[in-house]
């Protein structure tokens, strides 16, 4: 297993990454690619030997097409030309909105290729995990799933069986519906319970179908769940998935909207559990994907939480020490709230271990 300090570390970064404007009043908010490098630039992650800053490219006119529709390209660029429109109802449109999220979304295929051409071992890339968006539409601050872009193009270069470890707040539906039926592909995700959180769906009993089925795990957890809940599920669930898939790519949100802090959700987990989950999955990626590991910064509304868990990430990965402030949640996991997770992880094992011989 390598040390940290021995993987080189890439972070995506330019300015155009900021070319964007959803509004004043969107939890996403120019600046925000920025706040994030210049924390890891004051924090000294930026000038360690083993870290270098990639310059990302745009998504190909090829994966565009192959991540998503003629129709609904023509209409990011009609809205891109003329400023007027909007993707989703909680995604407005502005001028240049076509190149900007090309360029967001493009920054998780650069740092692909960056992992896969031998340049670094990892990338972590303030953007991107455009989760939401779907073959022939956009929504959830989402305009073109990078995510898919990057499978689709791990598997032109002949990888074939592709982690994706989605740990964000919300659930990726865009990604679920890509890859639901193939079986090179595996799907974990532990997000807030869809009966109350945004997009209301990634149900335990979606599994995956046909050749897929079983390789999309959904795992939810209730309103208030802390870090002893949710570590107990990942110990329960996500090791033996990864020990049976033996993945040669990781891509991973670590689901820094998850935090206590955040304003959008009601999970209170803590970075104690950020560093646990990133910690076993860049371990992973050595024992099985020769380190070729993928981090999405994906969400995180509120700026020092998400500060925080991307100190994390880049210490885990470079191996440079950093430690946020002591973090106290409002709650701790209640009886009701183990009941509920317990009854989900063996939902989900009953449901996906024995497809899989687990």
């Amino acid at each position: 297993m390598s040390s940290s300090k021995s993987c080189r570390v890439g972070f995506l970064w330019s300015p155009s990454l900021e070319t964007f404007n959803f509004g004043s009043k969107h939890p996403i908010k120019v600046g925000r690619f920025q706040m994030v490098r210049d924390f890891l630039a004051e924090n000294d992650f930026l000038s360690q030997p083993n870290v270098e800053i990639l310059t990302p490219q745009p998504l190909s006119d090829e994966l565009l097409r192959m991540t998503h529709t003629i129709e609904y390209l023509d209409a990011v660029r009609r809205i891109s030309e003329t400023g007027e429109g909007e993707i989703a109802i909680d995604t407005p449109g502005f001028l240049g909105i076509f190149e900007n999220a090309s360029i967001t979304s493009g920054a998780t295929v650069t740092g692909v290729r960056a992992v896969t051409d031998g340049i670094v071992d990892h990338f972590l890339s303030p953007t991107g995990g455009f989760h939401h968006a779907k073959f022939e539409w956009g929504g959830g601050f989402c305009i073109f799933n990078d995510v898919a872009a990057a499978v689709y193009e791990l598997k032109s270069l002949g990888y074939q069986r592709i982690l994706i470890a989605d740990f964000d707040v919300h659930h990726g539906n865009g990604t679920q519906a890509y890859f639901y039926d193939d079986p090179e592909v595996m799907q974990i995700s532990f997000h807030e319970d869809p009966e109350w959180m945004f997009p209301h769906d990634g149900f335990i009993e979606d599994i995956g179908e046909g050749a897929g089925c079983g390789y999309n795990i959904n795992m939810h957890f209730p309103m208030d769940s802390c870090d002893d809940v949710y570590r107990y599920a990942f110990d329960e669930l996500v090791p033996p998935l990864v020990d049976f898939f033996q993945p040669e790519f990781i891509i991973f949100l670590p689901g820094f909207d998850a935090h206590y802090r955040d304003r959008l959700a009601h999970l209170n987990l803590t970075t104690d559990i950020i560093r646990y989950i990133t910690s076993y999955f860049h371990d992973a990626a050595h024992r099985f994907s020769q380190g070729r590991f993928g981090v999405l910064a994906g969400g995180g509304y509120t700026n020092e939480s998400f500060k925080w868990g991307i100190g994390i990430v880049m210490s885990v990965l470079s191996g440079y020490n950093y430690e946020p402030p002591k973090q106290e949640p409002p709650f701790e996991d209640d009886e009701e709230t183990w009941t509920a997770v317990k009854h989900n992880v063996e939902k989900v094992k009953r449901l996906v271990f024995p497809i899989l011989g687990l």
